[in-house]
């Protein structure tokens, strides 16, 4: 069953730092993200959860573009 769509525009917002930073062999991605701290405890864990798992991906499709 499909859920019902849950606007959260209204809520805060994390913030996403990315450091490159240069080293042997090649070139080290960060990614840092903050402000969970302000997200409704009641959703907190799940945000964290979903913004993880879609960020590990994420570093998936880089490690793939540039090892390509």
């Amino acid at each position: 069953m499909r859920q019902p769509f849950e606007d959260y525009s209204g809520e805060p917002t994390t913030l996403v730092v990315f450091t490159l930073e240069e080293v042997e062999g090649g070139t080290l991605i960060t990614v840092v993200e903050s402000g969970f701290d302000k997200i409704p405890a009641s959703r907190r864990a799940k945000a964290f959860e979903m913004n993880s798992g879609g960020w590990a991906i994420q570093l998936e499709n880089i490690k793939r573009h540039v090892t390509a």
